[in-house]
């Protein structure tokens, strides 16, 4: 089996999974709260339809979700000298994780929205007088979907490229000092994918 190819597979099927996953989230919170994103994000795109807010926004915001994800666990999977994980074992699990995630961010949606009814928590200053009143209980069922479903990815990415590892018998998959060229890209590629997924999110304005 070729390795590479079996690496951009395992790459490529996070991306995937993230990007649909993003998608559909975002179709629906964009139709819960569309403030969630033209007031709490910078605009990405000029409009207000949700349905292209939400497919920009999907696309935007899990592509390097994938792909930071992708990166390991095609090492942690694929390295020798163990066996690489079949493709179609690899993708169940990526499937039960966003399965989770899914889950995860409709019970913590509707924790939100109750909590914001009920008076408990209310919006940040900044948004309060921002956003009209009467959407305010779903600015934070959308706020509340949307940091459970990074919470568990990255949760739960992290417990997969983990136990995939431990599986294998924990392949060397990288040294700490890259010793040849490709092992220096792939962990430049990595690192900058970490330090985007960190600065759209959190710094950009």
């Amino acid at each position: 089996m070729n390795l590479r190819l079996s690496h951009l597979k395992v790459i490529l099927l996070c991306i995937g999974g993230a990007v649909a996953y993003g998608i559909v989230h975002d179709q629906i919170t964009a139709r819960l709260c569309i403030e969630y994103f033209t007031v709490a994000h910078p605009p990405l795109v000029r409009t207000t339809s949700p349905t292209l807010i939400g497919l920009a926004w999907g696309v935007a915001a899990t592509f390097w979700v994938g792909m930071a994800m992708g990166f390991p666990l095609a090492l942690a999977s694929q390295s020798p000298p163990s066996p690489p994980v079949p493709l179609a074992r690899i993708g169940k699990n990526v499937l039960t994780l966003l399965s989770v995630m899914a889950v995860a961010a409709l019970l913590s949606g509707i924790t939100g929205f109750e909590l914001s009814r009920r008076g408990i928590l209310s919006l940040p200053e900044g948004y309060f007088d921002a956003i009209p009143i009467e959407q305010h209980h779903r600015f934070m069922a959308a706020w509340f979907a949307h940091g459970a479903s990074y919470l568990f990815g990255l949760v739960g990415g992290l417990y997969l490229i983990f136990s995939m590892w431990i599986q294998r018998g924990r392949p060397a998959i990288m040294s700490i000092f890259p010793q040849s060229a490709p092992a220096s890209i792939r962990a430049i590629l990595i690192i900058t994918a970490a330090g985007v997924i960190v600065w759209f999110r959190f710094f950009r304005q």
